[in-house]
């Protein structure tokens, strides 16, 4: 991870203001923002994601614990930490590149395959899908690719184990040994590719390839699709957050490359830092994702609650129920003179009107059920409200 090596003194004044945003992008990208995604994608029954992204986010939240091993055992500043610590950090966290890198072109490779123009044009491209066999070929390859890589730069370690040091970069033990660099320089200044550098930097170009070609294919098919009035089936906004993020890390190689005409920067080793951060931005904000989490956090806004609680007592104003009207059924019964059917109709509507009145619904009254058909309309409820329901007047009456 990053060029050639630096210490305190390289970086001046600013070694530990460095050093704490190193591990701000560790920590809280990758230790904390990735678990974070990683466990919407899992736990979420609305949001679907092929596990070679979640293999990503996996890859370095184990950079990110591998990275910050020294600060969990509280050496990363100060006399060279504990041999047996540093030697284990050296040899887990130069194999990470080509780690992450394999990763990356898993998932570049999976969103390639699953849109091949083959697809497009037999419009599969939703069930062109990698059979079980390739797919854990896709999720395992970043892990094998660390181990053959760990293997290697064990059996130097123990060669030597005093090339083994914090003082050859000043975030974390590496190996001083050249054909385990980044990048080195020969005795004529120029430029020397080593092994692990020439394998990280042939992933990152493949899987750059592969993004321009899946473009290149879903721009000349999408005007054909649309004009045939077909739906293109593919799901560009993912197409073009994996660009964005091949993209960045196809730049942090270039800044990698480029760094080695100034070996004392720490611009590769923060931008390699920022990579997880930069993974979080890009995919954490998907519609899907953001809608889950803003769910989540409206459910913890609402206070529980509690029957017996006094708030639970109270009712807004604004919805608080009607009293129902009473009526007086003698009223109907009664056959004195001094109650004419008029007084008894006007009672009856004044009761029903009373009910119904939230509702915004007008109340008419009926002498007879026949009444509430009108010749050349619609049948009439009992309410005075046209409908097609013929009964209605059944059921309000």
């Amino acid at each position: 991870m990053g060029a050639l090596g630096i210490d305190a003194g390289d970086i001046g004044s600013n070694a530990h203001a460095d050093l704490l945003i190193w591990f701000i992008f560790k920590i809280g990208g990758d230790q904390i923002l990735l678990p974070l995604l990683v466990l919407t994608f899992i736990l979420s029954r609305s949001i679907s994601r092929h596990p070679t992204m979640v293999n990503v986010c996996c890859t370095w939240i184990l950079a990110g614990i591998i990275s910050s091993l020294l600060l969990y055992a509280h050496q990363e500043v100060g006399p060279e930490p504990d041999k047996a610590l540093c030697m284990a950090q050296a040899v887990l966290i130069m194999p990470v590149p080509p780690m992450t890198s394999v990763a990356a072109l898993a998932l570049v490779y999976h969103t390639w395959s699953t849109f091949r123009p083959s697809a497009l044009r037999t419009g599969r491209v939703k069930t062109a899908l990698h059979s079980r066999f390739v797919t854990i070929g896709l999720l395992a390859a970043p892990y094998v690719t660390h181990v053959c890589w760990a293997l290697g730069t064990l059996s130097i370690a123990l060669r030597d184990p005093s090339k083994v040091s914090r003082a050859h970069n000043f975030f974390y033990c590496s190996i001083d040994s050249n054909p385990l660099q980044c990048l080195i320089l020969t005795r004529n200044r120029y430029p020397s590719t080593t092994p692990l550098a020439l394998f990280t930097a042939c992933v990152c170009l493949l899987a750059t390839i592969l993004e321009v070609h899946l473009v290149i294919v879903l721009s000349r098919h999408w005007r054909a699709l649309r004009r045939a009035g077909m739906e293109p089936g593919v799901d560009l906004q993912l197409v073009v957050r994996v660009g964005i993020f091949v993209t960045y890390v196809f730049c942090g190689m270039v800044v990698m490359v480029a760094t080695v005409f100034s070996p004392k920067s720490v611009l590769p080793d923060m931008f390699a830092a920022s990579v997880g951060t930069a993974f979080f931005a890009v995919f954490a904000t998907q519609p899907d994702v953001l809608r889950v989490w803003s769910q989540l956090l409206r459910f913890r806004r609402t206070p529980p609650y509690e029957p017996n609680s006094p708030a639970s007592n109270k009712v807004p104003i604004s919805r608080s129920p009607t009293p129902l009207p009473s009526f007086d059924l003698d009223l109907l019964q009664r056959k004195d003179s001094d109650i004419d059917e008029k007084a008894r109709l006007a009672a009856l509507h004044a009761y029903y009107n009373a009910r119904v009145h939230d509702m915004g619904i007008e109340v008419e009254v009926i002498k007879r059920p026949e009444d509430a058909f009108v010749v050349g309309r619609g049948p009439r409820r009992a309410w005075g409200v046209m409908g097609n329901n013929g009964a209605a007047w059944e059921r309000k009456r």
